[in-house]
């Protein structure tokens, strides 16, 4: 069975940022110096979305993701991370992402995709998703069922 990657961000997926008040259902957390507000719930869509998708940190938080967020989310703490060292183009994470994937089908939920991203995924022969986020409201339940559903067609395409 094929499984595709969940590459996920953290600030303006899981993090809602650029908002005056807290969001509903988020808690508040100190971490590294930053307030991080964070929902149960997106732990278990992630957790629910395992079951599609191999889950891939692809953050400026790197290592610290598994470290920091992951536990509060409850997270497996071994997932992968995505190393972050070329930042060309609009989207500067584009670079590292596509060495990362090769030429394994894919989501990505970001808030930081642009043209250059939607241009790549677009001229990929592995089935790729790119969602971008509002960074003030995070990953919605919405957008979760988009991801089910690529996962879900992806499996199938396999069987």
């Amino acid at each position: 069975m094929i499984r595709p990657y969940l590459l996920i961000d953290v600030d303006g997926v899981l993090n809602p940022f650029g908002t005056s008040r807290a969001p509903d259902g988020f808690a508040r957390h100190e971490l590294l110096g930053y307030d991080v507000w964070l929902s149960p719930q997106h732990g278990q869509w992630l957790n629910a979305l395992a079951t599609w998708f191999d889950l891939v940190w692809a953050t400026t938080w790197e290592h610290d993701a598994p470290r920091l967020i992951a536990p509060i989310l409850k997270l497996p703490s071994d997932l992968p991370v995505i190393e972050f060292r070329q930042s060309e183009g609009e989207t500067w994470k584009l670079g590292d992402v596509a060495h990362f994937a090769g030429n394994k089908p894919l989501a990505w939920i970001d808030d930081d995709l642009f043209g250059d991203a939607f241009a790549w995924a677009d001229q990929r022969s592995a089935p790729t998703l790119l969602i971008r986020t509002s960074s003030s409201v995070g990953l919605t339940e919405q957008e979760m069922w988009r991801l089910e559903g690529f996962g879900r067609t992806i499996t199938d395409l396999d069987e």
